[in-house]
């Protein structure tokens, strides 16, 4: 099962190895949440210190405007590029830019995404170890499925961890996709 966001379209739907994948088209986005880098080019930020901050926010009472409900995002900015800082924003896509000061705003254009399910029976169908957390696995969409199917990765967009429906009594998602940014090759 997928499910549609307000700012996605999709293109197409491809069957890569008995997994799906899917061509989408974003519109521009306002995303809502507590953002960090790190210091330089080559390390990574202080992701427990960001997700603390965003936390810290959501639990102070402080409520975003038009957030879309059950679903929330990490977004990891920069992490094609060896030229910029890596970033990680924790937080959720919002209908305007007009939020309490105490959360960060990431605006982005529009752009060309696939997605992907990260589950263990995506994992294996295309032969990777399930994904546990830590820097999302963009490789299995920018260096293998992407390619095959015509198109190929770009550090122009963030790469995305999108989060669906918590359940705390599992203490996890219902849902988890991968967002990698790509174009036509």
């Amino acid at each position: 099962m997928t499910t549609g966001h307000p700012q996605e379209t999709i293109i197409k739907t491809y069957d890569y190895k008995g997994v799906t994948v899917d061509l989408l088209e974003w519109k521009d986005t306002v995303w809502c949440g507590k953002i960090g880098y790190a210091a330089n080019n080559t390390d990574e930020p202080d992701v427990e210190k960001i997700m603390g901050a965003f936390f810290e926010v959501n639990d102070s009472g402080v409520t975003a405007n038009g957030r879309e409900e059950g679903w929330d995002v990490c977004i990891s900015l920069n992490y094609l590029s060896a030229e910029k800082s890596n970033g990680v924003m924790f937080g959720f896509l919002v209908e305007s830019e007009n939020q309490p000061e105490s959360y960060d705003l990431l605006k982005l254009p529009g752009a060309y995404y696939m997605r992907l399910r990260i589950c263990d029976e995506a994992a294996a169908a295309l032969e990777q170890k399930p994904w546990k957390g830590g820097v999302p696995p963009y490789g299995w969409i920018a260096e293998d499925i992407a390619p095959k199917l015509g198109y190929i990765g770009v550090d122009t967009s963030p790469v995305f961890e999108y989060y669906g429906y918590f359940d705390p009594d599992k203490n996890e998602h219902k849902y988890c996709y991968l967002y990698v940014p790509v174009r036509k090759a």
